[in-house]
């Protein structure tokens, strides 16, 4: 039989007959592959009953029809290449393709094309085996769905990430219209929604979180751990009757539970808009892709709490760095609001209690015309101690509070003010977290956090972090305040024991500072020291205390003031110091001094030096030149044995002298040596008044601030050899030996014989000596105005008072006149409203007495 003839019978029921015939047409009647053929002309001429099954069309429908009607718009023109290989004589074996239903859906099909023979042996059409192939298709594309879905979520790494990309698989696996991630929170009785998809915001915005108790699909998959598979409005409504109110879109539901390591964490939730069901073979794919990302999801928020962990050890690591690097406590907690954000949060506050009121001490915002809104709001309106939430209510408590979103009622409590109130509410705040500082037991203040822009929603695991920063800042603000205490006690201390003022000697200028090591560093023992004798020489000393704290002030006085014990007893520097040696080693615990020690002769401009161990001081001369003061140094007090060398240094007026402490010199890592020669430059270029001159020395050694305490005494010896002595002194009689010292140094300038200064300073001693007895009343408080001027050969000197002298009292007084007119060669005297004026005249260099 012809091939097509057999064809035609084996496609077609006839009652054509033959050998082979009925049992052909059996094979092809049976056959679970579609079979079929068309002629040249591409029209169909066989249909068997599988093609119809496969197809759609019954036989009647399909014979005599043209092929293009199985033919998808996206493959027209292929059964002409086919059947131009056909009619070449090529056979066309498992020709993957698509066809065409009579319903319009596609049908995956494996095609093997045969041609046609005629007894002539031309080609009349082709025959046609198609195998649906659907199901292995289907099979592949899952299992490259799934390959891909493993590839896909090896590279998400956060949770978000995953949750993305299994939601956006799981969409496409069932054709699912929309779609949603559920996840538990740490407390297990509440879903949130970590993903969605389809969904508009304004239908989740209800249901961002929802009770794992409650009738919904999600939650009863979380509570059973089985798949809900919905497969129609009526039977939503059914079996959730919480829906039946809700305006539904979805007519059909899957949900799968996200399980890893066999505990239920979420869901996968996906929404249909046309009701179908769910066939097995779906099922168990959207089931593994599910596991898949549940795997996955679990891996990520192990990694992602990891990294919280890290995260939150560095950021409390950096945090305790930065509040160990200060002690002040406004600096500290300002440094540590700055550094919480945008770390922790958006905003960030911090109230300290002090003296029952609440002083807002910090805060930090990344906008700086935010930060000074903030700071206006806490001055116009400060916080009432008694409010019911925020800073007050913890302070009180003691106990954090979390706000994971801020309402208008927690907002209203905060800020009773309705202006208050109407700037915090502008400013956007979404969540917030308020914990106490606390140390040793004790509520000290408290640190706000507080969410805007970014939206965040604090948790309790951003609790933890932030009672735990709150732990460290209580802690250094505790520290902080201690040291404040005894760094103040300390300066008071230390402060106490130097001298309140400093002696005002003619033709001699002093200047002092005393400056406590700067915040952080604890007060040491520096110190100095004037002591004015009667003999016309000035003691002046400048030391340094090994140690730190009220134990080196305490050890400063001691010392400081048997020196000074020593001196007035009439020991030289040399014999004071060995005395103090000898006394700090009989101190309990072995105590270690520096210093130096100068005694200046006023009248002969010569100073007695000792130096302990002491930087030496620097002296500037008339012509500017800064050099150290060569004095022979020795051993520290308290290490020392044997006396201290002395050296003896002329003084040429118009020279500075600079008695300083190693803190004005030494820095951490640079030694002594560069400090000292900063110094030298600035002195030589410093005013030569003393007050600005230290200023000056200080503005260039002390800018970046002083790890050690400083102690300054600078001497300045007045060129007065052409200038007039000038004196205003209370009119006391103790004022009268500082008058003498004074002439006698004035004089001793002039180059004034011996014999002539004696008789010029005993007269200048009278005529004060009756100013201070007869100008004012006993309880009236004066001064007398002293000048000495060198005219030629005279000496004139002047005394005048602002008084109205009294009656001489008991009798063998008044010869102070007398005495003044033997001494000098003239004497003047005038009163007036306006007090009374002596004025004395002497020429001198005549080599007599009179």
């Amino acid at each position: 039989m012809p091939r097509r003839q057999a064809a035609d019978t084996a496609t077609t029921p006839s009652n054509r007959s033959g050998p082979g015939a009925g049992y052909f047409e059996a094979i092809v009647e049976s056959s679970e592959d579609a079979i079929l053929s068309n002629d040249r002309n591409l029209v169909i001429r066989s249909w068997n009953p599988a093609a119809a099954a496969l197809y759609g069309y019954p036989a009647e429908e399909a014979i005599g029809q043209p092929i293009s009607i199985l033919i998808p718009e996206h493959r027209a023109g292929e059964e002409r290449d086919i059947l131009r290989r056909v009619l070449d004589g090529q056979r066309v074996g498992q020709y993957d393709t698509e066809r065409l239903r009579k319903d319009g859906t596609l049908v995956a099909v494996s095609l093997s094309v045969s041609p046609i023979s005629e007894p002539d042996g031309s080609i009349s059409g082709a025959s046609v085996i198609a195998r649906d192939v659907s199901g292995r298709r289907r099979a592949a594309d899952r299992a490259a769905r799934l390959q891909h879905l493993t590839t896909e979520l090896a590279k998400a790494v956060a949770p978000e990430e995953v949750v993305n990309v299994a939601l956006r698989e799981a969409l496409a696996a069932l054709n699912a219209h929309a779609g949603a991630v559920g996840l538990l929170d740490e407390g297990g009785d509440t879903i949130r929604v970590a993903g969605y998809s389809g969904y508009s915001h304004t239908s989740l915005a209800s249901w961002e979180t929802f009770a794992v108790k409650a009738a919904l699909p999600m939650s009863e998959v979380v509570r059973t751990g089985t798949p809900a598979w919905v497969v129609g409005q009526e039977e939503l409504v059914s079996r959730y009757p919480a829906l039946a109110g809700a305006e539904i879109k979805f007519r059909s539901r899957a949900v799968v539970p996200l399980r890893a390591h066999g505990r239920v964490f979420g869901a996968i939730s996906l929404s249909f808009r046309e009701a179908r069901s769910f066939e097995p073979d779906e099922r168990a794919f959207l089931e593994a892709i599910v596991q898949q990302a549940a795997y996955a999801l679990d891996r990520a928020r192990l990694h992602a709490a990891e990294q919280r962990t890290r995260q939150k050890l560095d950021f409390l690591a950096r945090a305790s760095e930065l509040l160990a690097q200060s002690l002040d406590v406004e600096t500290t907690l300002q440094q540590l609001a700055t550094f919480a954000v945008p770390r922790l949060a958006d905003w960030c506050a911090v109230d300290l209690l002090s003296d029952g009121e609440i002083k807002a001490v910090a805060v930090a915002h990344a906008n700086p015309a935010k930060v000074e809104l903030a700071r206006e709001l806490q001055r116009r309106h400060p916080a009432d101690p008694d409010a019911p939430v925020a800073a007050p209510a913890v302070i009180r408590s003691g106990r954090s509070e979390l706000h994971p979103a801020i309402t208008e009622e927690l907002l209203a409590a905060a800020a009773p003010e309705d202006e208050a109130l109407e700037i915090i509410r502008g400013l956007g705040l979404v969540s917030a977290m308020v914990v106490p500082l606390r140390a040793r037991g004790r509520t000290l203040g408290a640190l706000t956090l507080v969410a805007a822009e970014s939206g965040r929603r604090f948790t309790s695991d951003d609790l933890e972090v932030a009672e735990d920063l709150a732990r460290r800042a209580g802690l250094a603000v505790e520290n902080a305040m201690l040291y404040a205490r005894e760094h103040q006690a300390a300066v008071t201390l230390q402060r106490s024991l130097l001298p309140r003022d400093l002696p005002r000697l003619p033709g001699l200028q002093l200047a002092a500072r005393y400056l406590p090591a700067g915040v952080g560093a604890d007060v040491g023992g520096d110190w100095y020291d004037t002591i004015d004798l009667a003999d016309g020489r000035l003691h002046l000393v400048v030391g340094d205390v090994a140690g730190r704290g009220i134990r080196a002030a305490s050890v400063m006085g001691q010392l400081r003031n048997a020196l000074r014990a020593y001196v007035l007893d009439g020991c030289s520097p040399q014999e004071a110091v060995g005395r103090l040696n000898r006394l700090a080693r009989t101190f309990e615990s072995s105590e270690m001094a520096t210093l130096v020690h100068i005694s200046f002769d006023l009248r002969k401009r010569e100073a007695e030096c000792v130096r302990a161990g002491h930087p030496p001081p620097l002296i500037r001369g008339p012509n500017g030149e800064v050099t150290e003061l060569a004095i022979q140094g020795s051993l520290p007090i308290g290490v020392r044995q044997g006396p201290c060398p002395t050296t003896t240094i002329q003084i040429e007026p118009g020279s500075l002298i600079l008695m300083y402490t190693d803190g004005l010199v030494e820095r951490r890592g640079e030694g002594i040596k560069p400090g000292l020669e900063k110094l030298k430059r600035a002195l030589r270029t410093a005013p030569a008044e003393p007050e600005p001159c230290l200023d000056f020395v200080l503005h260039a050694l002390t800018q970046t601030g002083s790890e050690d305490d400083v102690a300054l005494l600078l001497m300045r010896v007045a060129k007065t050899a052409d200038q007039p002595l000038e004196l205003t002194v209370p009119a006391e009689p103790s004022a009268l030996a500082p008058i003498r010292r004074a002439v006698e140094a004035w004089l001793a300038d002039q180059r004034i014989d011996l014999r002539d200064g004696w008789q010029i300073v005993a007269a200048c001693n009278e005529a004060c000596a009756n100013a201070s007895e007869h100008a004012y009343a006993p309880t009236q408080a004066g001064s007398i105005e002293i000048e000495a001027r060198k005219q030629g050969p005279r000496i004139v000197v002047t005394v005048h008072d602002h008084g109205q002298w009294r009656r001489p009292r008991g009798h063998d007084r008044g010869r102070g006149l007398t005495l003044m007119n033997y001494f000098m060669d003239r004497v003047d005297v005038e009163r007036s409203q306006e007090g009374t004026t002596i004025r004395m005249e002497r020429t001198v260099g005549r080599g007599n007495g009179t």
